[in-house]
């Protein structure tokens, strides 16, 4: 037994001789500032005796007496003089007023010394007691030298030998460390090794030797962990860390045959309430954060103990909701004025993961018939800290996801067997609605939103000193919640089918939201910021609401354009009544029509109905007209972003209704056909070059980027529909498909000929509006495109309507294409010379050019005879007039003039 004692002998030595020096080092410390602050204190003495001379004192004039090892003279620091104006403007023999003196910076090259013997050398000692203790404990089992119950009881007594000493060290020196380092605390490193020791024996005690049973041992581990909390408050936030990890996981150290959620639940709420009150009064916020964030965990792990019941996890939550809302939001915040508050984001997080978890509890099925119960606590407990401290303002929000979400996923039906079934576990293909569930739900469903959305609303009426985030949060669960639970009750109960049930509910629902309006709108400070932002929020409720009723009641057709004569309406409601919020309603409600016709861009499942005369254009010809409408409306208060969404919509909606009517049209009432022709080609680029000439022209009227863009967008796809799809994709001389129509009239009309018009139209209307780019392209576009046209009409009159490269050319043919080019430079050399357009005159050279190729190398190879004379023929005299005509036009100018340009 001697070995024992020789080691706890030899590991005092070093452990006393420790503190010794530290003791020492802290008692020279606190000498060398006394003598510095002594030392100070004589020099501002001797400053003002000499500023106010020996007659403005009474005392004795001796010199004071310095410290030990002071020096014997010091000069006033240049702080301490006083400034010449200050001094002229002092009255004669007044004292001035005493300035403190500067601190006295700390010797160069001391910082990494400091911080290794007073910060590091006490960190690594407090972590070798800690190994020292466990090395003995480990020697004594290796050697055999003590029984299980003598070591656990020896571990224990080094353990409080620790805890004693740091709280020996505490009373005497209160806080042993040098100068700058105050972290470096003695005691608490002592007090954290003993809490190790403790945690070590007590677990120990149970799983290595079994002198405890597992409930003892929960509690002993427990009361550790509290009352090393509870020293914290002494010690420091670093041994209540230690206590709240030794807290919540001393239930993970002790494992039981018989897993007994309540023990545990009951558990939680002992240890928790601890680290709130160290947090509260120590006023360290982490520790609560971290206390609410590690019962969050344990929600998860309580459920697992027992998956056939959920009420203990429920229990659980709410007791758990109970204390956190407090001790982050009420203790905190209830002297604070709704003025002064901003939102607490982390108490905010907090409370949404407490929400996330009631949900994921609520839908299982083993929450049973307290499920009402719990979602309803859970609702109160966030309703009643959200409207009573705006910091929290948040929680509302929660109240309404936590309603929300437990709707969604509500088990109201049971398949053929009675098992439940919510809409993540289904495990049958057959469901059959609970007459009792679906009572509750709808219970939950009209009680839980009405009553957060009337509360929010009240607090935002009575508080009009509110902050504008806390003004949204409070509007946006008083109108987004209940919408979201309508539909979360119309998805499980109607399972999206028509029910004018519900349709009268939310019919109901937007009538009262328009109460609300009106109510809010007769309120005292109506006028003010908080009340018109939730004025503006309660009626686009009322119109989504409206909305969503017209979703449940009409076909699908109907719903479209349902919605966008609302959107008109919102717009003329929000002229008149000056709310902004209604204008971006109209935006919201112009993305949900959008959305709807990507969902489904034939409006309704089949063929549309007639040529012209059908839902497409009900589907996408009221809702442009509606969104142009609602544009000019919301336009008289000002063109913004919204006004430019809207019209941007209305332009789109118009487009889309021209694409599908045409491909309606040429496909049998199938829009969606998969097949794509010439003559569709051509229309489309007919239809995108409209548009872009109409657009320009509305930006050459009032510049604005919607038609800036919009227009380019236009040219951009008749350029691609034009080279791609004419030129390339469905040229007949390469598909040799067959031509629709007669000899003249046919379908190379529509295809190129007018094409070519409008984009010289554009070339035209884009040279006052455009860079010079701009109008060359298309002018280039509408040359290739009427060129296309005469030579593909020459070949239908002499081909047929088969166009194939591959079928023979006859003289004739040949012969109509040389004249096709001259005319064609003729006319545009007129052109060019009417309208003083030198690019005109440009292209009738290359005509002209091509031309004399043409009669040069084809016909001279292909015609024979007459054919082939008249082409030289008409080929010379063409090219004589030109001479001719520039000739004149030459003779008629003075000598230094030059052709225009």
């Amino acid at each position: 037994m001697e070995i024992p004692f020789l080691a706890l002998l030899a590991l005092s030595i070093p452990v006393c001789a420790i503190a010794g020096l530290v003791l020492g080092l802290s008692a020279r410390s606190k000498l060398t500032l006394l003598q510095r602050r002594v030392a100070a204190l004589e020099g501002e003495l001797r400053l003002v005796r000499a500023q106010a001379g020996p007659a403005a004192f009474t005392t004795d004039q001796q010199a004071p007496v310095s410290a030990p090892d002071a020096p014997a003279e010091e000069a006033p620091a240049p702080d301490l003089l006083p400034e010449p104006e200050a001094e002229a403007s002092r009255p004669a023999g007044s004292v001035p007023a005493i300035q403190s003196a500067p601190p006295q910076p700390a010797p160069p090259g001391r910082d990494f010394e400091e911080a290794l013997g007073s910060r590091w050398a006490v960190w690594v000692g407090g972590v070798a007691l800690a190994l020292g203790g466990i090395f003995l404990v480990r020697y004594s089992i290796e050697q055999n030298l003590l029984s299980p119950a003598t070591r656990i009881m020896l571990g224990a007594l080094f353990a409080l030998a620790l805890i004693g000493a740091g709280e020996w060290l505490r009373r005497r020196e209160s806080g042993i460390a040098l100068p700058g380092v105050p972290n470096a605390n003695v005691p608490s490193i002592l007090t954290a090794a003993g809490t190790c020791g403790a945690f070590a024996a007590a677990y120990a005690a149970y799983a290595l030797y079994g002198l405890i049973s597992p409930a003892t041992a929960f509690v002993t581990l427990g009361l550790i962990a509290v009352l090393t909390m509870v020293a914290s408050t002494l010690h420091g936030p670093i041994l209540a860390a230690l206590g709240l990890l030794g807290a919540m996981g001393s239930p993970l150290l002790v494992s039981s045959d018989e897993p007994q959620p309540w023990a545990l639940v009951i558990y939680l709420a002992f240890v928790v309430l601890p680290a709130y009150g160290v947090a509260r009064l120590r006023l360290w916020r982490w520790l609560a954060l971290a206390a609410a964030s590690g019962v969050l965990i344990w929600t998860l792990l309580i459920f697992i103990l027992d998956a056939q019941d959920a009420l203990p996890a429920m229990v659980h939550l709410v007791l758990q909701t109970g204390l956190a809302a407090p001790v982050l939001v009420a203790l905190p915040y209830r002297h604070v004025s709704d003025a002064e508050c901003g939102i607490d984001r982390a108490a905010s997080i907090v409370l949404l993961v407490f929400a996330f978890a009631a949900v994921v509890v609520s839908g299982t099925v083993a929450a049973g018939d307290g499920r009402a119960i719990f979602v309803a606590a859970m609702v109160l407990l966030m309703l009643a800290t959200g409207i009573r401290f705006t910091p929290a303002a948040p929680a509302v929000a929660w109240a309404a996801l936590t309603s929300v979400g437990a709707l969604l996923i509500w088990p109201i039906r049971a398949d053929l067997g009675g098992t439940p079934e919510n809409l993540f576990y289904q495990s049958g293909d057959l469901f059959a609605v609970r007459p009792y569930a679906v009572e509750v739900y709808l219970g939950l469903a009209l009680l839980a939103p009405g009553i957060i959305a009337g509360a929010a609303l009240l607090r935002v009426a009575r508080s009009p000193d509110l902050r504008l985030p806390a003004v949204a949060w409070y509007a946006g669960a008083a109108t987004i919640g209940p919408l979201l639970a309508l539909v979360a009750a119309y998805w499980r109960v109607a399972d999206l089918e028509r029910s004018l049930s519900f349709a009268l509910i939310a019919g109901l629902l937007a009538l009262a939201f328009i109460a609300a309006v009106r109510w809010l709108g007769r309120r005292d400070g109506a006028e003010g910021t908080p009340i018109r932002l939730a004025l503006g929020a309660a009626a686009s409720a009322a119109l989504a609401a409206l909305a969503l009723g017209l979703t449940f009641a009409l076909d699908r057709g109907m719903l479209t354009v349902a919605f966008a004569l609302t959107a008109l309406g919102t717009a003329w409601v929000s002229e008149r009544t000056g709310l902004p919020a209604l204008r971006y309603a109209v935006g919201a409600i112009g993305l949900i029509v959008l959305g709807r016709l990507i969902a489904n861009p034939t409006i309704v499942d089949g063929d549309p109905g007639p040529v012209l005369i059908n839902w497409l254009l009900w589907g996408y010809g009221v809702p442009a007209v509606a969104f142009l409408a609602a544009s000019r409306l919301l336009e008289r208060s000002g063109r913004d972003r919204i006004v430019q969404l809207t019209e941007s919509l209305g332009i789109v909606f118009a487009a889309f209704l021209v694409f599908f009517e045409i491909r309606h049209a040429l496909h049998a009432g199938d829009p969606l056909a998969q097949d794509f022709s010439l003559l569709e080609a051509g229309l489309l680029a007919t239809e995108s070059l409209v548009f872009a000439i109409l657009l320009t022209r509305l930006d050459l009227r009032r510049g604005d980027p919607v038609y800036r863009w919009g227009s380019l967008i236009f040219k951009i796809a008749s350029l691609a529909l034009c080279a791609g799809g004419l030129l390339l994709v469905e040229n007949p001389l390469l598909t040799d498909d067959t031509i629709p129509g007669g000899p003249v009239f046919n379908a190379l009309v529509p295809a190129y000929l007018l094409p070519s018009l409008l984009a010289a139209g554009l070339a035209l209307v884009e040279r006052r509006a455009r860079p010079r780019f701009y109008s060359l392209s298309s002018a280039i576009l509408s040359l290739l495109l009427f060129s296309a046209y005469v030579g593909l009409e020459i070949r239908r009159l002499f081909a047929g309507p088969e166009l194939a490269l591959w079928r023979d050319f006859t003289q004739g043919e040949h012969w109509a294409y040389s004249v096709a080019l001259l005319v064609t430079g003729i006319l545009l050399l007129g052109l060019g010379l009417a309208r003083n357009n030198r690019f005109a005159r440009l292209a009738s050279a290359a005509y002209l050019v091509l031309a004399v190729l043409k009669v040069f190398i084809v016909d001279l190879a292909n015609l024979e005879g007459v054919m082939r004379a008249l082409s030289f023929i008409g080929l010379g005299l063409v090219l004589i007039g030109i001479g001719l005509v520039y000739q004149r036009l030459l003779a008629h100018r003075p000598s230094n003039a030059a052709i225009p340009s």
